[in-house]
């Protein structure tokens, strides 16, 4: 019976703890603790994270759009965002009802109560909204023109709104990063002549965004957003954003003489696709007691980042307008730790400049049994299935700093030899 409890309460550890992040600086790091995460690993959405749409509604009248529930599609730990071309009547509800619209543009209803929409596309909303955190989307993009992937967050009203990550299919080897604030964000200046305008930019990558997977991430804390692609700091946006946020990830298309022009042509192939493999939030505070995960959780990852690829691209160039040296050229990466399944952890390198890092394993008494060196590489699986049961510690060391975190080993094989 105490053998059981105490393998019970190991397992409880393993479920609760490892679930870290380190961001990297040329002299410091700062740690995350995983708030919530969706790995996609299930059949269906999760309900009781998100819903399908945005949070106020489905239709989106300017682009002859509709989400539907149909267009998430899961598979393997992956979720496919599907954008569809295929003109038919639909019954509008309530929530999707946008009269004033309607009117202006003359356009009605038919008799039946249905609206004909052009487009369909997938998305889901966070049910919960949130206020500062570093949020973080892997993903694989679409090169159709017209089409319009984003990972974004909204606040309602008043309008504010941080957008990560924009994509447009004909622009395959750029990225747009922006913010809306509720009397514009223009105390910026950039452009010819140096003229003050709104934030934001297109940033230019290496490798086009559709041929492989990528890492969006951002850092939204009070008076700034960073804005980072595998790792790698792109913008710096300066301002508090006072309202608490919904998390958006969507695939739509854009549409001429409106939002995001050009929109879809004659050419676009439908459907088509926008993948994401997880969204993942993270938090400074601790939340060791507070958050609940099967142990099963990350075992999809190995399957979906292949032969350790974890990301294809990265920046060509910065965007003088966003990019603020004194802010950005601190930041060197990010460090992942999460567990995998019984004894086995993945550790996840996004950055350029992060050179040879080395990892420690100890025991409780503080004495060294594992250690092994990265370098150049993106994901590596750390199997401890050899140790005994009991807490262990890992230690990372990186640019002259040492990163900590406590891990348990639970062997039942070598469970009489636990430390």
């Amino acid at each position: 019976m105490k053998n059981i409890f105490v393998i019970t309460f190991l397992l409880i550890s393993l479920i609760l703890e490892s679930q870290v992040m380190w961001q990297i600086r040329t002299n410091s790091s700062k740690k995350w603790y995983l708030q919530e995460s969706d790995e996609f690993t299930d059949h269906e959405l999760n309900t009781k994270q998100w819903k399908y749409g945005y949070p106020w509604g489905n239709y989106v009248y300017q682009l002859d759009l509709l989400y539907k529930s149909e267009n998430v599609v899961f598979e393997n730990g992956i979720v496919n965002l599907v954008t569809q071309k295929l003109a038919q009547p639909e019954p509008i509800v309530n929530e999707n009802l946008d009269a004033e619209f309607l009117k202006k543009k003359n356009k009605f209803p038919n008799d039946k109560g249905q609206y004909i929409y052009n487009f369909s596309g997938g998305a889901f909303s966070s049910l919960k909204q949130y206020k500062y955190g570093y949020f973080e989307i892997r993903f694989k993009a679409n090169a159709e023109k017209g089409i319009w992937p984003a990972f974004w967050l909204y606040g309602g009203s008043p309008n504010e709104e941080i957008d990560f990550y924009e994509g447009k299919g004909e622009r395959d080897n750029q990225m747009h990063v922006d913010v809306h604030c509720p009397k514009g964000c223009k105390d910026y200046r950039g452009g010819f002549l140096n003229l003050k305008k709104n934030w934001g930019a297109w940033i230019k990558t290496e490798n086009g965004l559709s041929e492989d997977w990528n890492i969006i991430s951002g850092e939204w804390q009070p008076n700034y957003v960073k804005f980072f692609l595998n790792g790698q700091a792109i913008g710096y946006f300066e301002g508090d954003f006072k309202t608490a946020q919904n998390l958006i990830i969507n695939s739509a298309v854009a549409k001429e003489k409106e939002a995001f022009n050009p929109g879809p042509d004659e050419k676009t192939k439908f459907p088509n696709s926008f993948l994401v493999d997880y969204v993942r939030i993270w938090s400074q505070e601790d939340t060791i007691y507070s958050v609940k995960y099967d142990y099963k959780k990350f075992q999809h990852t190995p399957k979906t980042i292949t032969e350790n690829n974890l990301y294809q691209t990265q920046p060509k160039g910065k965007v003088n307008f966003v990019y603020d040296k004194k802010k950005l050229n601190q930041e060197q990466g990010f460090i992942t730790l999460l567990p995998i399944f019984y004894n086995k952890y993945s550790i996840s390198v996004a950055g350029k400049n992060l050179g040879k890092i080395q990892i420690e394993v100890l025991d409780r008494l503080d004495k060294k049994v594992a250690e092994f060196a990265l370098e150049n590489t993106e994901y590596y699986i750390m199997d401890l299935s050899a140790l005994p049961t009991g807490p262990y510690n890992v230690k990372i060391k990186v640019l002259g700093q040492e990163l900590i975190d406590n891990i348990p080993v639970m062997n039942p094989a070598k469970f009489g030899d636990r430390n």
